[in-house]
């Protein structure tokens, strides 16, 4: 089952698209029955972030007045024309970078001073993904020393 809803924000003409996943709704939901929290729950939950977060999407892209013809919004955002972004995906896992770079940016091109921009932002999103996924590893290595814990607990009580 998979609950994708897509929310972009703009920050200096940069989209930034987040997805509200099947992680995050789990984890909303966690402890929803207020009968304590299933560590099998949870550790779904983080099998699925550390799926989600394989590839990384990058656009810096320029924004120019429109006449805001149907063709230029989907669902109610204007869409980047191609010439005016730079958009990169990199794959986490196997380590592949695709680069789209718009005609605007190169040369001398109106946008050329925005190719630094856009490489800073790959390089510190790259940084800030590899901490997360850091922290979700030291998070299942705690909840998995609990479940551990309390089986093991679990598990003398009955003995006695």
């Amino acid at each position: 089952m998979d609950n994708n809803v897509t929310e972009t924000i703009e920050s200096n003409d940069q989209a930034i698209t987040t997805k509200v996943s099947d992680f995050e709704t789990i984890i909303t939901n966690l402890n929803a029955d207020r009968n304590g929290f299933n560590f099998d729950d949870i550790t779904d939950a983080i099998k699925k972030a550390i799926v989600q977060v394989v590839e990384l999407e990058i656009t810096t892209w320029v924004s120019e007045p429109s006449t805001n013809s149907g063709s230029e919004l989907q669902n109610g955002q204007e869409l980047p024309k191609a010439g005016n972004r730079i958009h990169t995906i990199v794959n986490l896992v196997n380590g592949d970078i695709k680069n789209e770079v718009g005609s605007q940016f190169v040369g001398s091109g109106p946008y050329t001073e925005l190719r630094e921009f856009h490489l800073s932002q790959v390089k510190e999103s790259r940084e800030i993904m590899q901490k997360n996924i850091e922290s979700v590893h030291k998070i299942y290595g705690i909840l998995m020393e609990m479940l551990r814990t309390r089986k093991s607990s679990q598990q003398s009580i009955s003995r006695s």
